[in-house]
């Protein structure tokens, strides 16, 4: 078995590929990221470094990868190649809108980074699971009208940014394609992931409240935050890890 992980020298995809890899000695996982390994993901991957291969190129352009991809035997895709443009820090920081600094790019390798990949994969004779990872942005930012309740897959989904938006539209077009070609395929929606590997990245401009708390706190730094109040729940990408292995061992 071998997995295609895009994106996979991120933060959470970096985790899957290592937890695909670290569960079977015989497993093989390819990562294809616009971005080589940096000095974090050759530490994350040294124990198993002779079973990844990477890919160094643009999701957007098949020709420089399609080839190569061909010949790895690819039985499991998770698409998580994204680019994540979010404003966190102080609230001066909360200002800013850095999906204006480049939208069309958001777009273009969001949605048609997907299709890119949709097109390959709908080729292969041997995929058995395709996965694409979607985000908690596809929700509107106000839940249920009970205080309490737990927010429902199927209702209040209306994205605001062009992440949520490309996200949401990228779900659309998996589930076409998984109809039109007989793909088996599901999308999975991640927020609020903290744990290994969460790093600023080329495609990630910020760290999780987990991460940056804990980095103050061996720095004895005061941390001081806005809020008490909780703004929603936290999960650990070991856990988004296993949860996505799940998904790709399940029978249908």
């Amino acid at each position: 078995m071998t997995l295609l992980v895009t994106g996979g020298t991120g933060f959470v995809m970096s985790v899957v590929a290592r937890a695909w890899l670290d569960r079977d000695p015989k497993a093989k996982a390819v990562i294809l990221d616009r971005s080589g390994l940096d000095a974090a993901a050759e530490q994350h991957f040294a124990p198993v470094r002779d079973r990844l291969t990477v890919i160094s190129a643009d999701i957007l352009d098949p020709k420089a990868w399609s080839a190569t991809l061909d010949k790895q035997g690819i039985t499991a895709i998770v698409h998580g190649a994204t680019i994540t443009p979010i404003s966190r820090g102080s609230a001066s920081e909360a200002k800013r809108q850095p999906e204006a600094e480049d939208p069309a790019r958001i777009v273009d390798v969001n949605l048609m980074g997907t299709v890119r990949m949709l097109d390959w994969a709908r080729t292969n004779p041997d995929l058995k699971r395709f996965i694409y990872v979607s985000s908690g942005s596809v929700y509107r930012h106000n839940g249920p009208d009970w205080s309490g309740e737990p927010l429902p897959e199927d209702g209040y989904v209306a994205p605001l940014t062009l992440y949520g938006i490309s996200k949401f539209a990228s779900e659309m077009v998996t589930n076409r394609y998984a109809d039109l070609f007989g793909l088996s395929a599901v999308s999975v929606r991640l927020a609020s992931v903290y744990g290994p590997m969460d790093r600023a990245t080329e495609s990630r401009n910020f760290r999780h409240v987990p991460n940056r708390v804990a980095h103050m706190a061996l720095a004895g730094e005061t941390i001081r935050p806005n809020s008490l109040e909780p703004v929603g729940d936290y999960v650990t990408s070991t856990d988004v890890a296993a949860a996505i292995l799940a998904l790709i061992d399940a029978p249908g």
